[in-house]
Formats: structure tokens, sequence, C-alpha cells
């Protein structure tokens, strides 16, 4: 008897340890269910509870602060139910619509609607995720991107990018810095900010904005490491790989 109870116990910590422990296959889930929620800020992002479970109907999703764009991908138990996010349908699989991110709190509600043979609504339910961004950190970012646009306004500019991965050291700690491909950065750069141009073997200083606008392709490329503090860029180099 005080075997079977040890492996009882056993077995209940490893379910509470590993995650997706409560997932369960789509076929033994009802049709109103999902079977997974992904979101596309893996790196910064933080879900209570961490693993998603069918029958949880209520997560809290913090985000770093300087994430601007998220999207949710829901996986539904049933081929036939319909998912929306906030209203917009979005196909099993597939990324939703882009939800803005602000620096006050938000719920996102994720419903789904099972009908039968007749196209009547037989059962529903709803997820409700709640995002918050993390406060920010005055600590320097380093990132890589194509520059798409620069825009100019009373001599300071503002640069749009393609970003791409990049691993950087800050102090002893190496880190990497991923982005989804299609997520753009856009950040205004700082009065004082660092331009240079040419190559990271031969970098030219740009006397101002205007100077590096001019001539930010002249080397062919428009690959550029973006340095930035918050949500301010302090410099702007030519980029190669290590």
């Amino acid at each position: 008897m005080k075997k079977s109870v040890a492996v009882l116990i056993v077995v209940s910590f490893v379910l509470v340890l590993l995650p997706g422990a409560f997932a369960m296959p789509a076929g033994s889930l009802p049709p109103d269910r999902l079977v997974s929620l992904e979101h596309n800020a893996p790196n910064t992002g933080k879900m209570l509870p961490a693993a998603f479970d069918p029958y949880q109907n209520t997560y809290l999703l913090t985000v770093a602060n300087w994430v601007s764009r998220i999207t949710f991908t829901p996986v539904t138990s049933s081929a036939s139910s319909v998912v929306t996010v906030n209203g917009q349908v979005v196909k099993s699989g597939q990324k939703s619509q882009i939800i803005q991110m602000t620096n006050d709190p938000q719920e996102v509600q994720v419903t789904v609607s099972a009908y039968d043979a007749a196209n009547q609504l037989t059962a529903q339910n709803t997820y409700t995720i709640y995002l918050q961004r993390r406060p920010s950190e005055r600590r320097t970012r380093v990132s890589a991107g194509y520059i798409t646009q620069i825009s100019l306004a009373d001599g300071i500019a503002t640069v749009s990018a393609d970003l791409v991965t990049v691993t950087y050291q800050d102090k002893t700690n190496i880190s990497t810095f991923i982005n989804d491909s299609v997520y753009v950065y856009k950040y205004k750069t700082a009065a004082n900010c660092l331009f240079y141009y040419g190559t990271k073997q031969n970098p030219v200083r740009a006397v101002d904005a205007l100077d590096f606008v001019n001539n930010y392709l002249s080397n062919g490329s428009n690959l550029y490491y973006i340095v930035y503090i918050e949500d301010e860029i302090v410099a702007v180099m030519p980029y190669a790989s290590d």
C-alpha cells in the first residue's frame, strides 16, 4: 500500500513539473477547446500559467517594454470549430491579426465556437489573455536590421528596419537578439546619435543624420547595427558578422 502511494506521489510531481503535461490529444477534447495557443514573443514573453491547458481559461502574458506587436496562433480541437481573436476569425494554426501593445494593460478574447451539421451553435468557450508590458530598463540593447526607410524632421532621424538575429555581449553575458522576420523596428534617433557608414572595418563618421541618409547605401548594403537605450537610437553602424 505504501509503495502504491509513493508511486502516485511521484507521478503527481511529474505531471506538475512537465511543461504541457495537461495537454490532451485533439480527439479527446470537446470541440469548443483549443489544443494549443502560442504567441510571437517567446524570447521576452512570460505567460502564467506557463504551460497551456485546454481547460485553463485565463492567462497573463507580460512582454518586454519595447515589444509593440503581439499575435496569437490558436489550434482548435476540431476542424469544424471556428476561432476568433478579439472578434476576428482566425484559421486554426494561423497567426491572428496584430494586437498593438500600449503602456496600459489590455485583454485579448480568444473564442472557440462549435457548430452542428445544421450550422447551429452547440458550444462556445472563451480564453482570456491579459497583456502587460514589463517596466522599462535603462540599459543598452543591440540589434541589426535592414534599413527600409529614414525620415528627417528638425535634424532628427527616424529609422525603420526589418530586424535580423544578432548575437551580442553585454559585459560578461552573451545574448542573442531575435525578432520575427516581418517585425519592423521604428524608432527616433537621439539628438547626439552617432552615425557611421561604409564598412565595419573602415567606417566613415557621418557629419549628421542628413549626411548618413545620403551615404548609407554607399557600400551597397542597407544592413546596419542599431544601438539603442529604451526607445531611442544612440548609434547606427555598418554590420558585419563576427
